[in-house]
């Protein structure tokens, strides 16, 4: 059987993983297309014969919130924002490939186009490398055009067209570093239907107001747990000290 002090602890245990989710989501509240983590647990009765004969908690697993954030207009051609569901893929350094609804493009010293992070935008043939260029435009489907450097501004090159593809959410795997990876990544096809909006960076999904007010709440939750530990520990050594007497 259970005694009140193994319970409290477990339940102090799991409020500080809950701690520990909500405040890595408010660390990213203003990090560009972040995806809030969930953190999921349940009630469990512990059964002793035909009777229940204590509780304890049990994790069900970690989610993601994969609602949208809001759309920032920058004014900035290299930034974009996908507005509707949808994902563009990348590659790392190391060569992984992953997906992301980060925007934050620009171009490097070596003409390749890459996010914010590093992160190789990979386009229909590979990795998306521009060659010199006066201007450059990303459409809303992810067609990407140059004015080749010393060209006039009617000489329009496409170039490639943004991967932009959308697997099923419930395929989807969240990565240490921020990406998504899903099974035969490969093999994705790319999506007409996801539309980017130029211009334009979609927030974080995490509320930061919510957040706090979660943290204090898992605050005092977890202090009430420990307070219910000391408490128990007080009313055994309470009873051991009665035994002694009798």
């Amino acid at each position: 059987m259970q005694t009140v002090l193994q319970i409290a602890a477990e339940a102090a245990r799991q409020t500080q993983l809950a701690q520990s989710v909500v405040s890595h989501n408010l660390a990213n509240a203003s990090t560009t297309a972040f995806k809030a983590d969930l953190y999921q647990a349940e009630s469990l009765y512990v059964l002793g014969g035909d009777t229940a004969t204590g509780a304890t908690t049990r994790v069900r697993g970690h989610g993601i919130d994969y609602s949208p954030g809001n759309i920032q207009f920058t004014g900035r051609d290299l930034d974009v924002a996908i507005t509707t569901d949808g994902w563009m893929k990348v590659v790392t350094e190391d060569g992984t490939q992953g997906l992301s609804r980060r925007g934050d493009l620009r171009v490097d010293v070596n003409g390749q186009l890459i996010d914010a992070q590093g992160n190789a935008m990979m386009g229909e043939g590979g990795p998306i490398t521009l060659p010199p260029f006066s201007q450059m435009t990303i459409a809303s489907d992810g067609t990407i055009s140059i004015v080749p450097l010393g060209e006039p501004p009617t000489t329009v090159a496409v170039i490639d067209r943004l991967m932009l593809v959308n697997p099923p959410t419930a395929e989807l795997r969240k990565g240490p570093n921020g990406l998504y990876d899903v099974d035969n990544i490969d093999n994705l096809d790319a999506d007409a239907n996801v539309r980017l909006s130029v211009g334009a960076l979609e927030t974080s999904n995490v509320n930061p107001i919510s957040a706090m007010v979660e943290m204090i709440e898992l605050a005092r939750s977890f202090e009430s747990h420990v307070q219910t530990m000391k408490s128990s520990d007080e009313l055994d050594t309470s009873s051991a000290s009665l035994m002694r007497l009798e």
